[in-house]
C-alpha cells in the first residue's frame, strides 16, 4: 500500500514537473504577482525608516548626492576626523547610491520609493535565481523551487523596508554566475560581456563580490587549461570579463583617487573592519564579534594613542591608519587569529553568538534561523558533491566569500549577496532526491 502510494506521489510530481516546464511563464507571473503583493504588504506594515538597519549610511550619502553636495556624509563613529567641511567619503560603494539618487530625485525623497525599489530587487533575484538553477540543472521545477526558497527566506524580505546595497549586489552576482554558466555553453561574447556587467554591478555595490569576480575569472582559466595552446580560446573569456569588470570600476576608483590622494577598489571600511574586529586579539577575551560600543571605545583609544595623527586625515589615510594597526595585532598574536577567523564562520552563517554583542541573547527566532541556514548548507553541500564539474561557479564563489568574511568580520546579513547561490545548490540537492526515489520505485 505504501508503495503505491510512493508511486503516486511520484507521478504527481512528474505531472507537476512537465506542467511548470509547459507554463513557465505563467507560473513566473504568478510566482511574481505573489511576491509583489507580499512585499507591498510588508512596506505597509514595516514602513521604510531612516534609523532601520544601514538607512542611515546609504540614504544620507544619498540625499546629500540628490541636493549637490557631492558624494558625502561625515560619520566620526568610522572617521573621527570629518567633519560638515571635510565629508566627501568611499564608505558606501557607488552602484546603490546612484540608483537610490535617482529614485530620491523622482520621487521627491520618498522612503516609501526607495522600499518599492528594494521589492523590485528582491522580485529580480528570485526571476534571476530561477533562470540560474535551471540553467545547470535543466530543470524547471529545481528552478522554481529555488525562487520559492528565496522568496520564503526570512532574512531576505525584511530588507526591503531599509535601504542598502544587500539586494542590488545579490542581484549582480545571481546574474553575473548565470551568464557566466551560459557563456560557458556557448562561448558567446555576448553572454561573457553580461557575465561581467553583473559581477561588476555585484563589486560596485558590495566590496567583497570583488572574490567573486575573481573566482569565476581563475576558475575559467583553470578549466580551459587543456586550450593553452590556443591563446585565444584560453584565456579570452577571462579576459574579457575582467575587463568588463574594471571598466564598471573605473570611474570609482579614478574619484577616489582624485578625492583621497588614494585608490580604493571598494569601500573604505575595510581598513577599519580590520581593526575593530581584531584589536582585541592580544587578550583573554577575543572569541566574540565586537559590538558597536565596544568598537566605540577601542577607536578612540587608537586615535589617542597615535599622537602622529594630524586630526585632518581622510578615510582613505584614516584607512591605511587601521590596516597598519589591525596587521600588527594580528601579526603578534597569529594562533588567536587563526582560532577567531574559525569562529566566524559559525558567526557568518548563523549569527552564533552575534546578538550578545549588541546587548541581547540569541532567542527562538534567532535559533530557528540558525537551524533553517543549517539545512540549506547542508542540502547545498549535497547539490555541490552531486554537480561538481557544473556547478564550480557557484560553489567556489561560496567558499572564498566566506573566506574573506572570515578573515576580517562574520555576521549573518552579510551572506545576502551570496544566498541566492546557496539556494540554487539546495534546490538542486532536492531535485536530485526526487530523482532518486524515482530510480529506487522503478527498480
Amino acid at each position: 500500500m505504501a508503495l503505491n502510494m510512493n508511486k503516486s506521489d511520484l507521478n504527481w510530481l512528474e505531472k507537476a514537473e512537465e506542467y511548470l516546464s509547459n507554463h513557465t511563464l505563467l507560473a513566473l507571473i504568478i510566482l511574481v504577482s505573489l511576491t509583489i503583493l507580499a512585499g507591498s504588504f510588508r512596506l505597509r506594515v514595516d514602513t521604510p525608516d531612516f534609523n532601520k538597519g544601514e538607512t542611515t549610511s546609504w540614504w544620507g550619502i544619498t540625499l546629500n548626492l540628490v541636493h549637490g553636495f557631492g558624494y558625502s556624509l561625515c560619520n566620526q563613529y568610522y572617521f573621527p576626523f570629518c567633519s560638515a567641511t571635510s565629508s566627501a567619503t568611499a564608505m558606501r560603494e557607488p552602484a546603490p547610491i546612484l540608483l537610490f539618487a535617482g529614485v530620491a530625485w523622482l520621487s521627491k525623497e520618498s522612503l516609501l520609493a526607495a522600499g518599492v525599489t528594494e521589492l523590485l530587487l528582491l522580485t529580480g533575484v528570485m526571476v534571476t535565481l530561477f533562470f540560474l538553477t535551471r540553467e545547470w540543472t535543466g530543470s524547471s521545477s529545481a528552478g522554481f523551487l529555488s525562487a520559492i526558497i528565496w522568496i520564503v527566506y526570512p532574512r531576505a524580505m525584511p530588507l526591503i523596508s531599509q535601504v542598502s546595497g544587500d539586494l542590488l549586489a545579490g542581484l549582480g552576482v545571481t546574474f553575473g554566475i548565470l551568464f557566466t554558466l551560459r557563456a560557458r555553453k556557448s562561448d558567446n561574447i555576448r553572454d561573457w560581456i553580461l557575465a561581467g556587467i553583473g559581477l561588476g554591478i555585484a563589486v560596485m555595490s558590495r566590496s567583497v563580490m570583488l572574490m567573486v569576480t575573481l573566482t569565476v575569472i581563475a576558475g575559467l582559466i583553470i578549466e580551459r587549461w587543456d586550450l593553452r595552446n590556443n591563446y585565444s580560446d584560453w584565456i579570452r573569456p577571462s579576459l574579457l570579463t575582467f575587463a568588463v569588470v574594471l571598466i564598471i570600476m573605473t570611474p570609482w576608483i579614478v574619484r577616489t583617487k582624485l578625492v583621497f590622494g588614494r585608490p580604493l577598489i571598494g569601500s573604505s571600511l575595510v581598513g577599519y573592519n580590520i581593526y575593530r574586529h581584531n584589536y582585541m586579539l592580544g587578550t583573554n577575551d577575543y572569541f566574540h564579534n565586537v559590538g558597536n560600543d565596544e568598537s566605540w571605545v577601542a577607536i578612540q583609544s587608537l586615535v589617542a594613542r597615535r599622537t602622529d595623527l594630524l586630526g585632518t586625515e581622510n578615510e582613505a589615510q584614516m584607512d591605511l591608519v587601521y590596516r597598519e594597526e589591525g596587521l600588527k595585532i594580528i601579526a603578534a598574536n597569529p594562533v588567536h587569529y587563526i582560532l577567531l577567523s574559525g569562529y566566524r564562520f559559525f558567526m557568518l552563517w548563523f549569527d552564533w553568538r552575534v546578538s550578545e554583542s549588541f546587548g541581547y541573547n540569541m532567542g527562538l527566532v534567532e535559533y530557528a534561523v540558525a537551524l533553517l541556514q543549517l539545512t540549506l548548507l547542508i542540502f547545498a553541500f549535497i547539490g555541490s558533491k552531486n554537480n561538481l564539474p557544473e556547478a564550480w561557479p557557484l560553489w567556489a564563489s561560496l567558499i572564498m566569500v566566506t573566506i574573506s568574511y572570515m578573515a576580517v568580520n562574520s555576521r549573518m546579513h552579510y551572506t545576502i549577496p551570496i544566498m541566492p547561490l546557496v539556494i540554487s545548490l539546495a534546490a538542486a540537492a532536492v531535485f536530485r532526491v526526487k530523482i532518486d526515489m524515482k530510480v529506487m520505485m522503478v527498480t
